[in-house]
């Protein structure tokens, strides 16, 4: 199953949640998986989108860094 991250294209498996996906982007961008707790998800609508979410064929996911303050 195919979606986009932040303009970066992923295949994931069938059957993903948003937390699998992120994942696999956080390695594609060679950043660290430790990040996946500070990242806010959002549909393409501006919507913030559960990480425990299921994805779904040609979703677009967009993700920010929540403010700490």
């Amino acid at each position: 199953m195919r979606l986009k991250i932040n303009r970066v294209i992923l295949d994931v498996f069938e059957g993903a949640e948003v937390q699998h996906a992120l994942l696999m982007y956080l390695v594609r961008r060679r950043m660290s998986t430790k990040l996946l707790d500070q990242l806010a998800v959002y549909d393409v609508w501006g919507h913030e989108i559960d990480q425990q979410a299921p994805v779904s064929e040609h979703r677009e996911i967009r993700i920010k860094f929540k403010d700490t303050k």
